[in-house]
């Protein structure tokens, strides 16, 4: 069985509004860039905890449809940072 990125396929993910793509998409990339994203996620979690926003924060949480879909998304973040970029042409 595969386990690669390729399996976290954003088909796969419910459909999404605009804006719950624009949240996720912004919360993976603010913790990709976070010099301590795993701090940042539990912090996260933490505030789903407090609130009970499951509708704004669900997709934090390992068992929710569109956790698939965050991972996804935290994980191409860090990969475009990592990736070396090209030297400017002269």
């Amino acid at each position: 069985m595969e386990t690669s990125a390729a399996m976290l396929d954003h088909r796969a993910v419910p459909s999404l509004s605009a804006e719950e793509k624009r949240r996720i998409e912004r919360v993976a990339r603010c913790v990709a860039r976070d010099r301590d994203g795993h701090l940042t996620e539990r912090l996260l979690l933490r505030l789903l905890s407090i609130t009970r926003n499951g509708r704004r924060w669900g997709f934090l949480a390992a068992d929710h449809p569109l956790h698939p879909y965050y991972l996804q998304q935290k994980v191409s973040e860090r990969c475009r940072i990592l990736r070396p970029r090209p030297a400017a042409d002269r």
